[in-house]
């Protein structure tokens, strides 16, 4: 056993190298911001939408007579949210995301430096519980389940912490205007934590979100209404 974690370990330390100094790298992802030299060969197993993508870019290649080498592919995504895109990337290669991206050549492990996602609340301009959010989407669009349920589980642990700041409203509205009526991941953690804090229910902007955000207001009458029906237990 000790020697598989220490195997998991090098495998992870080689993957984080990869992604930190982006040698190796045959495609391009990039974002509206920001380019990511990134490995098919790590991505497309992962993701069936860069896989379709590079198998497009490769059928190309060959009907133009080029080669591999000479030739190292672009993915743009620029509607999706550009931290969103860098998160998903750290994913891929990390098991994991977090804000501040770990140096490249560094001593510092990556479990030292990004331990778990919401532990990162002082860098960039995005608020952890709105991040976790986007990603959650971005997962969600591009089917990588893995990081959807990591996403989810920061969001759930992120909304304890901040459930009365403006940055949880925020959250909550990118939660039902990024997902489909269906997709109960993170709207059943919303609906938890109001019923939790009906105090929420008097401010201002939530008033607000649930005039405008109808599925909102029918998910948390519903709720009450199923716990209603709930026997008494004891």
């Amino acid at each position: 056993m000790k020697r598989l974690k220490e195997a998991q370990k090098d495998l992870l330390e080689s993957l984080k190298k990869l992604y930190s100094t982006g040698i190796y790298s045959d495609l391009i992802i990039s974002s509206s911001a920001k380019s990511f030299p990134v490995h098919r060969a790590i991505i497309c197993p992962r993701c069936e939408f860069f896989a379709a993508a590079c198998l497009i870019q490769y059928k190309l290649m060959i009907e133009l007579h080029t080669t591999q080498e000479a030739t190292k592919g672009v993915i743009s995504l620029p509607d999706d949210d550009p931290l969103a895109v860098e998160m998903m990337v750290q994913y891929f290669y990390n098991l994991d995301y977090c804000k501040t991206t770990p140096e490249s050549n560094s001593d510092r492990s990556h479990d030292d430096l990004c331990q778990t996602t919401e532990e990162h609340s002082d860098s960039g301009d995005i608020p952890d519980i709105l991040l976790h959010a986007k990603v959650y989407a971005i997962a969600e669009k591009y089917a990588i389940n893995g990081l959807k349920s990591l996403a989810r589980a920061n969001f759930g642990t992120t909304a304890l912490r901040c459930w009365d700041t403006d940055d949880f409203l925020n959250a909550i509205d990118e939660a039902y205007t990024s997902t489909l009526d269906s997709d109960r991941g993170l709207r059943d953690i919303v609906l938890k934590v109001l019923a939790g804090h009906e105090e929420l229910l008097d401010r201002d902007e939530m008033k607000k979100l649930l005039r405008r955000l109808g599925s909102l207001a029918y998910d948390l009458v519903m709720h009450y209404h199923q716990q209603k029906d709930k026997p008494d237990v004891g």
